[in-house]
């Protein structure tokens, strides 16, 4: 159990960690102050460029898939001591890649205000499994390209993790894709809670859209 605890502990640990905070900080800004203040790497691209955008989306992908691929055995163990597959994988990797996101999403050391955590999941899940994240990821692209909202594509995008999986046990596809769908689900929820003003906005009309040639516009929407 106490090898299980540090596990998720460091998860969320490295989770907590803001990059996009850090390397606005390393160049004399407040990412908090700038733009839509969200520290994220949409935010990050539109103050600081496109290349530190994508250092940070990198880096926030990377703590989650990390955390997913080196903290699981620990978790495991508690896994095996009573917890159902239909909950968690059991390899206990949904419940790190938990952690890792609400550390992101609720960093105890900005007082609980962090980002949206879309990039974050989306790295753990291509540590759970590659081809539903790879599935999801084509279905943001399109629904990104299609309606130009981000934020709408960023929500479609988690909650598809799990509803693959559901799919993907109906059909039979592997034995094991109903492993860690609920905490998969509830993470789509709590992302989904942190996008509400961006649909406010996307009802209301005001909700900016996605262009490439316009970086500007993209800073309110993941």
């Amino acid at each position: 159990m106490s090898g299980a605890l540090v596990s998720l502990l460091l998860a969320y640990a490295l989770g907590c960690v803001s990059f996009a905070a850090l390397v606005a900080r390393l160049r004399g800004i407040d990412i908090r102050a700038q733009g839509s203040g969200n520290p994220g790497a949409t935010n990050i691209g539109r103050v600081l460029g496109k290349g530190w955008g994508l250092a940070v989306l990198l880096l926030d992908v990377a703590k989650g898939l990390v955390p997913v691929l080196v903290m699981t055995a620990p978790v495991a163990e508690l896994v095996g001591h009573g917890l159902p597959g239909w909950l968690v994988d059991p390899d206990g990797r949904a419940l790190v890649a938990a952690a890792a996101v609400l550390g992101h999403i609720y960093p105890v050391t900005s007082a609980f205000r962090g980002g949206k955590g879309v990039a974050t999941l989306l790295g753990a899940s291509f540590g759970l499994d590659p081809l539903l994240a790879l599935a999801a990821v084509v279905a943001h692209l399109l629904i990104r390209k299609f309606t130009g909202y981000v934020s709408l594509a960023s929500v479609v995008l988690v909650w598809l993790l799990p509803v693959l999986q559901l799919v993907g046990r109906g059909l039979g596809w592997d034995g094991r894709f109903l492993d860690g769908t609920v905490v998969l689900a509830g993470l789509a929820l709590v992302i989904t809670l942190r996008h509400r003003d961006n649909f406010r906005r996307i009802r209301a009309g005001t909700e900016d859209k996605y262009d490439e040639s316009n970086e500007e516009a993209q800073a309110r929407t993941v």
